[in-house]
């Protein structure tokens, strides 16, 4: 099953403690740049975060992605010491926008995600099928609703 979070801004200021457990029961994590950056659209630390993390890129034949709208470019990454350090800049999910750093941060267990930010739309959708790491979410005091059709998380 998949749900959403109901309090976005409980979650949104839960950040560090979410992104703890995202990262620790994840092997990868992706997101999304629009297919034509452009400098003067961003600045500098958006692109500075881009290349810090290049070193640990890996395919994204590798995972399943999410379906997205054309425009979009997935980027995916190994989850490491490195990684986690520059995973724990951003202060909460809403600068996840594409405009200070890249757009709809997700986490994968077995190549499959099972955690999902929408950014724009204000939304994260979680696939149970990491039970772990699902509970410990709930533990956290997080409000969850029930979604019947998600086509892929």
């Amino acid at each position: 099953m998949v749900y959403t979070l109901i309090n976005y801004d409980f979650y949104n200021n839960n950040y560090k403690n979410i992104l703890k457990i995202a990262l620790l029961n994840s092997d990868y994590f992706s997101f999304f740049t629009s297919k034509h950056i452009h400098r003067k659209d961003h600045p500098d630390k958006y692109f500075d975060f881009l290349k810090r993390l290049n070193a640990h890129k890996i395919s994204s034949d590798e995972v399943e992605i999410p379906r997205y709208t054309t425009g979009q470019q997935i980027h995916c990454y190994r989850i490491n010491k490195i990684t986690t350090q520059i995973l724990n800049e951003p202060i909460d999910f809403s600068v996840w926008n594409s405009y200070d750093y890249p757009e709809d941060l997700a986490f994968y267990r077995n190549n499959t995600p099972w955690f999902r930010c929408i950014s724009h739309e204000k939304m994260v959708l979680i696939n149970e099928i990491n039970i772990k790491a699902f509970e410990e979410l709930k533990k956290l005091g997080l409000t969850f609703m029930n979604i019947k059709d998600t086509n892929y998380i």
